[in-house]
């Protein structure tokens, strides 16, 4: 079997300037609107150059996360290959917690990385690092339960990470390629496949 997780073309929210100062409610707010998050024109361009990238190749089968960016990439392969992308809700991107609001403001770089920070211990209902590796290893069980030949992935930065992550250990999956970047391809196959 040969996977093939692929991180969204480039969204809205990639092209942010990380210095630029914000206060904590428009950060919070930005993080509700994220599943809604539009692929740029660059993103629209990196969605068709995944489809050449993979020119050639058999899927037999296409997930995708709910999110907006990853769905409309995924479409876009799909539409490619005669495939209609099945929402994985696992998939979905590993979401930062809110912010207790103030009327500071900090850089988004800052906020962005309280945020994270702030997911070691779940809090207010929210999903820790530790929950993130469990659903990340819960998409992967799905996303391989069925034998297949070669199955595409379109998902997040943070959750590809977590799944490259619990398979670094795991016997039966070799990892062929890491690539994380927007409209990058991660390759992992089975140790049996030829």
């Amino acid at each position: 079997m040969k996977v093939y997780l692929i991180r969204h073309a480039q969204s809205e929210e990639n092209i942010l300037n990380l210095r630029n100062r914000t206060t904590v409610r428009v950060f919070n707010a930005m993080l509700h609107r994220s599943p809604e998050a539009l692929l740029t024109e660059a993103g629209r361009i990196q969605a068709l150059a995944l489809v050449e990238r993979m020119a050639g190749e058999r899927i037999d089968r296409l997930y995708t996360s709910p999110f907006l960016r990853a769905l409309t990439t995924a479409t876009t392969i799909g539409e490619a290959f005669g495939l209609t992308p099945e929402i994985v809700d696992d998939l979905r991107e590993v979401m930062p917690h809110p912010l207790l609001e103030s009327r500071r403001s900090a850089s988004m770089r800052r906020l962005w990385i309280q945020s994270y920070l702030a997911m070691i211990r779940a809090r207010n209902g929210g999903e820790s690092w530790a929950a993130a590796y469990r659903r990340a290893k819960a998409a992967w069980a799905r996303l391989t339960a069925e034998q297949s030949g070669t199955i595409a992935a379109v998902s997040h930065r943070a959750l590809i990470w977590l799944i490259l992550l619990s398979l670094r250990r795991d016997r039966r999956w070799r990892i062929v390629t890491r690539d994380l970047s927007n409209g990058g391809i991660s390759l992992i196959v089975s140790r049996n496949h030829p």
